[in-house]
């Protein structure tokens, strides 16, 4: 991925991703950070599930609204952990700056 990753306030989010690799028997995780590592204090955390079975590589993130609701930075960091047969391994180069913008329509 390149550029920042857009998280609206007051809306559900759900993102798509094609890691471009077989991840059924992998676990997935993220975290939304105020600072790219792990001393960034946490924002938010995804909720990551495959989106068919994970042997396509397609995963999708889910980021209730609740989730958002009262964050008041405007950038954060965010990256994918994915721990393969006990072995964690990153899936970005770098972590990944997510931009948090308000909504029109209340």
């Amino acid at each position: 991925m390149s550029g920042d990753l857009i998280v609206h306030r007051d809306r559900t989010n759900v993102v798509t991703l094609g890691l471009g690799i077989p991840v059924d028997g992998d676990t997935i995780t993220s975290q939304i950070r105020r600072a790219p590592g792990e001393e960034g204090a946490p924002l938010a955390e995804w909720t990551v599930a495959f989106t068919t079975d994970g042997a396509d590589g397609e995963i999708t993130l889910t980021l209730p609204h609740t989730a958002v609701a009262d964050i008041t930075d405007n950038y954060a960091w965010m990256d994918l952990k994915r721990v393969s047969g006990g072995e964690p391994l990153s899936v970005f180069l770098e972590p990944l700056r997510v931009k948090f913008q308000g909504v029109v329509t209340v």
